[in-house]
């Protein structure tokens, strides 16, 4: 517990940071459009990764139902559950995979705008 509490110091200390060596300048209103439409485009991509996300997992549920449906009709073929199983299992690895490096390219992303305004 005491260390996920650091660990919020330590960000909060690192965002006031951030916020302290921001330039003293005023942004002109093209830099603010161009900042507000790249903020937008990251919330899209989340957004599109998020459907993606739900909908792997949805086919992933529906492989299960199947393969659990399979087995009850016919006890005896069970390499159609184990293929129904597997389907559903490397579906579901993919999209998980997918959404991860979407959320991480958005982080790059943000992070890369936040570094060239505190330069």
């Amino acid at each position: 517990m005491a260390i996920k509490k650091e660990e919020k110091d330590f960000c909060k200390k690192e965002v006031l940071d951030n916020f302290q060596s921001l330039p003293k300048r005023k942004l002109s209103e093209m830099e603010k459009q161009v900042i507000f439409i790249l903020i937008e485009k990251a919330k899209i991509e989340r957004e599109r990764s998020m459907a993606l996300l739900n909908k792997g997992f949805f086919i992933f549920l529906f492989f299960i139902l199947l393969a659990f449906i399979q087995r009850l009709n016919d006890p005896g073929s069970s390499i159609y559950v184990y293929i129904l199983f597997i389907f559903g299992m490397i579906m579901f690895i993919i999209i998980v995979i997918t959404y991860y490096s979407s959320l991480s390219n958005e982080k790059k992303t943000l992070d890369n705008l936040l570094d060239s305004f505190l330069k």
